[in-house]
Order: C-alpha cells, then sequence, then structure tokens
C-alpha cells in the first residue's frame, strides 16, 4: 500500500479510536500528560554529560514531577536530540548522526507495567544488550479490517521477554512487560520509548527510533505521531 495512503488510514482510525493511557498503564492512576522538551534547546539536561547522569537527570524528572504528579512526563516526537553520541547512531557512509526521534517518551519509574491497548500478535521480542540501544523491547502487529500497523515498546526489563515468544497473542489489556532499570534498559533513566510503524522495512529484530534530518520526511511517514491516539492538545501534532 501507498505510503502516504497508509498513513491517512491510520490516521483516521485513530481519530475515531478510544485511547487511554489508563490502556496503557493501567497501574499507575493517571490520565494527564507532562510534556517535555528534549530537544537541542532544552533546558532540563543541557548537555551530555548531564543527559547520561542516571541521578541529576533522575533528579530532574523528579522535579517536574512533583510538580505534575498526576500527569505522566511525556514527549519527544521528532525532536532533533544532540544526545545521541553513541556509535550505534551513526549513519551509514556518513559521519552524520541520527538524531530525530521517532516515538514518544513516557519517563516512569522502573518496574511500571506496560500493558497492550489493543489486541496484538508478538513480531519480536529482544533484549538488546548495546549501550544506548533498546535493552528489552518488543514489535506488536496490529492487524485491522484494511490495514496493518506495528507498535514498538523499548527499554523494557529482561525479564519482560521471557514468557513471550514470536507468534504470541496478545488480547488488549495484556501486560506486555514492565519497564527495565539502567542496568538492563540499554543504560537510560527508565522510561518507555512507544513507537507507531506502518511498515517494518526490511528489518529484523530492531527497527530505528531515531532518525537522519535528511530523511525526516520519509520517516514521519511510516512512523506516524503517537498523538493521533494520545489526543494530547500539549503535544505537538504533525
Amino acid at each position: 500500500m501507498d505510503r502516504k495512503l497508509q498513513h491517512e488510514k491510520f490516521k483516521n482510525w485513530a481519530k475515531n479510536y478510544n485511547f487511554s493511557l489508563t490502556d496503557l498503564f493501567p497501574t499507575i492512576g493517571k490520565t494527564e500528560i507532562c510534556h517535555i522538551d528534549l530537544s537541542k534547546e532544552n533546558t532540563i539536561v543541557r548537555t551530555e554529560a548531564e543527559f547520561n547522569n542516571p541521578t541529576y537527570f533522575e533528579g530532574k524528572l523528579a522535579e517536574i514531577q512533583a510538580e505534575n504528579n498526576k500527569a505522566i512526563i511525556t514527549g519527544g516526537y521528532l525532536e532533533k536530540r544532540s544526545l545521541y553520541t553513541s556509535d550505534i547512531y551513526n549513519a551509514e557512509n556518513s559521519e552524520a548522526k541520527r538524531n530525530i526521534h521517532l516515538g514518544v517518551d513516557f519517563w516512569l519509574a522502573a518496574g511500571t507495567a506496560v500493558h497492550a491497548f489493543l489486541d496484538g500478535e508478538i513480531i519480536c521480542a529482544v533484549h538488546q544488550k548495546s549501550h544506548k540501544g533498546y535493552g528489552g523491547f518488543v514489535i506488536l502487529k496490529h492487524k485491522l479490517d484494511d490495514f496493518i500497523f506495528y507498535t514498538l515498546y523499548g527499554h523494557l526489563s529482561e525479564e519482560s521477554l521471557k514468557k513471550y515468544s514470536v507468534g504470541s497473542k496478545l488480547k488488549k489489556g495484556d501486560k506486555i512487560g514492565d519497564l527495565g532499570n539502567y542496568d538492563e534498559n540499554g543504560a537510560w533513566v527508565p522510561h518507555l520509548h512507544f513507537q507507531v510503524m506502518l511498515t517494518l522495512l526490511d528489518y529484523k529484530n530492531d527497527f530505528p527510533g531515531v532518525a537522519l534530518e535528511s530523511e525526516i520526511d520519509f520517516w514521519k511517514e511510516i512512523c506516524p505521531n503517537p498523538n493521533y491516539l494520545l489526543k494530547s492538545d500539549v503535544l505537538n501534532n504533525w
């Protein structure tokens, strides 16, 4: 199916789908969003050292959470970030870094349960051990009447992956897994990287979570804004 048509089908479907944050995080009792900006212009973590210091970054998140105790700290779609310095973000045949974030981050504590918001089939359940990779991550395939799309759940615990295998079917409300801690989630402050994909291209057991700025028009077509589902006024809606 043509990428633009697929994108429009997903957007129209999501417009009429009744999604709630409690579908994704039913155990924490929060339905509001507090948006934070981690783009190059942000004032929360201004340097690579601050971003990669879990004590510092978690402290900043705790300050924000204390002021917004009913909300989930969220953000990231198509943000241009200067924080991706690991070699895994190197572009092929170029000195450029992949730095455009293709998903939404939910900054929540390690151990937070993540549940399926829609029926799906597990097509990938892998624990990446690479520094600044996904750690534990799962990709679900969602088959609707006239199109298919996928959702990615990154930075889960290693234990989360043990009860599922490729081909396992999940019903809406089933638990996918728990958020991993720093030592098992790719060396990140705990959070969920949530991403929507309309195709997996040729990827097996992986999928980019960030892209080159020069390719942004291509990637935003096949990785539509998760805010089509969230319908939050405080998040951008490309």
